[in-house]
């Protein structure tokens, strides 16, 4: 739950040294999460790395509607394992 700067300044120390240690453990879950799927990502990638190559090679122009779309998720998936934060910056402002 998120609280209000005035909220939290209401709080008493015990109360606030309990939502930190909260919030750690869910940043920590957060970025296990994140290395998983990273992995996982990475993982596709290599495995698809002619398919992949191919498309981020290619002339966008010369690809069907669908050949596009896939263009487009091979590109954003290797965004999100070089740059994740950027990726989800990108996704954020569209």
């Amino acid at each position: 739950m998120q609280r209000t700067r005035a909220e939290l300044e209401a709080m008493a120390h015990d109360d606030l040294v309990v939502r930190v240690l909260e919030l750690q453990d869910m940043l920590k879950e957060g970025l296990a999460v994140r290395d998983a799927l990273h992995g996982v990502l990475n993982r596709l990638l290599n495995a698809k790395e002619d398919e992949v190559a191919r498309y981020a090679d290619g002339d966008p122009a010369d690809l069907a509607e669908d050949e596009a779309e896939l263009a487009d998720a091979w590109a954003a998936a290797r965004h999100a394992v070089s740059n994740p934060l950027g990726l989800a910056r990108a996704r954020h402002d569209h």
